[in-house]
């Protein structure tokens, strides 16, 4: 429920989209109790995707050609305080 936001804009590329996730090299955990499991930040964007079909490229370092993926997350950690 976290990141019901984001799922508003996945109907923008509801066609079956190809994603690069980009995720910063500096990996932070969480524990989340709604699962009961330890996970990174890209975990419900992952599941997001996965379930709508989409299918995604997650790699920590930036590709030189953007253009075989229709979107693009930069994910740069969890915020924290």
């Amino acid at each position: 429920m976290k990141y019901l936001g984001m799922l508003f804009l996945i109907p923008m590329f509801a066609s079956a989209a190809h994603c690069f996730i980009w995720d910063y090299p500096d990996t932070d955990y969480v524990y989340e109790p709604e699962i009961g499991m330890t996970i990174d930040d890209t975990y419900w964007l992952r599941q997001s995707l996965s379930a709508l079909g989409h299918t995604y490229v997650m790699d920590t370092t930036l590709p030189s050609d953007i253009s075989p993926y229709q979107v693009f997350f930069a994910m740069c950690g969890w915020y924290d305080c």
